[in-house]
């Protein structure tokens, strides 16, 4: 067995096994995710290229991170209300808050002034705190 075939072997088995733990409670989506991985590797199965199996190696360990790092899992509860599955591997975006009292149109001239002067998002959040008094 080729080290390409032993690789290729651990990120199915890996694969598998990621997507047990994302999709835990969710029969469905995790037949789904099943279904694609073994549909993948079947389709490849044939390739002998040494450099494109590497690339589909490198190409399910992108999906593999993808899936451990960034899917997270909604399950509604209530009309508008959702609960939210996140495990400790999930990458957390770095998010500004959502603030209400603040109008579309100056959130637009924030971001334009900050831009002007190649600030940041939070670069404008700061300027339309300090113009804004009571915020």
């Amino acid at each position: 067995m080729s080290a390409n075939s032993r690789e290729a072997l651990r990120l199915y088995k890996s694969l598998h096994r990621t997507v047990q733990k994302v999709f835990r409670e969710d029969r469905p989506a995790m037949f789904a995710a099943r279904d694609k991985i073994c549909e993948e590797f079947e389709k490849n199965r044939k390739v002998s290229n040494e450099n494109a199996i590497a690339e589909l190696i490198n190409q399910g360990n992108d999906v593999n991170r993808i899936l451990t790092e960034q899917v997270v899992q909604l399950k509604k509860v209530s009309q508008d209300k959702y609960h939210m599955k996140i495990r400790d591997e999930t990458h957390m975006f770095e998010n500004n808050p959502f603030r209400e009292d603040v109008t579309d149109e100056e959130y637009r001239a924030a971001n334009r002034s900050s831009r002007r002067r190649g600030g940041s998002c939070d670069e404008a959040k700061k300027d339309s705190d300090t113009k804004k008094p009571g915020c």
